[in-house]
């Protein structure tokens, strides 16, 4: 066949691809825990600083006043900060990555399909890899940097928790009962 030099590459391409993308995956999931803490820490601190300003109106005292001050300043500092790196944007960009690296990954998995099956020329391979590889380029130069955290925990879902893989039962349940493979006999 004589493939298997480009058929290697692609595959080394492919899995690059599959990490990138689980890793902005996962980026996405600990931002939105970020955010998430955030609000909660939002909320409190909004319930603790109207309730210094009612003991402050109804009671009132330097302690509780200094208090109430310290917390309303703290909620101001976290709204500033909210607003100042906007995480809900942040999210936005890493979907945008993930959403086309996924689209990469699934023609990288096509073309490796179809080089198995003898189905291109050396040519079309060639030509298919070299473009795959431009604009998953593109996608790395616009995407959003990603954290060690976010890659160890795409590392752990795609080896461990195997999130990308079907048994073969599995797939064939997804498929219409006349694409189903015939039960394997016992």
């Amino acid at each position: 066949m004589g493939h298997e030099s480009a058929l290697a590459s692609i595959k080394e391409s492919y899995g690059r691809v599959v990490y990138s993308h689980k890793t902005h995956e996962k980026t996405v999931e600990l931002l939105n825990g970020r955010i998430t803490r955030l609000k909660w820490a939002n909320l409190v601190l909004m319930v603790l600083t109207f309730g210094g300003v009612l003991n402050a109106v109804f009671a009132g005292g330097a302690v509780p006043n200094l208090l109430t001050v310290l917390v309303s300043a703290l909620a101001l500092a976290l709204a500033i900060y909210r607003m100042s790196f906007n995480p809900e944007k942040e999210i936005l960009e890493h979907r945008k990555t993930a959403n086309k690296l996924r689209h990469i990954r699934d023609q990288y998995a096509d073309l490796i399909g179809d080089i198995k099956d003898g189905a291109l020329s050396d040519e079309q391979i060639r030509q298919q890899r070299d473009g795959l590889r431009d604009r998953v380029d593109q996608v790395y130069a616009d995407a959003p940097d990603t954290t060690s955290k976010a890659y160890k925990r795409a590392q752990k879902a795609l080896g461990i928790e195997e999130e990308m893989t079907f048994s073969k039962g599995e797939v064939d349940r997804f498929l219409p009962p006349e694409h189903r493979d015939p039960p394997a006999e016992r």
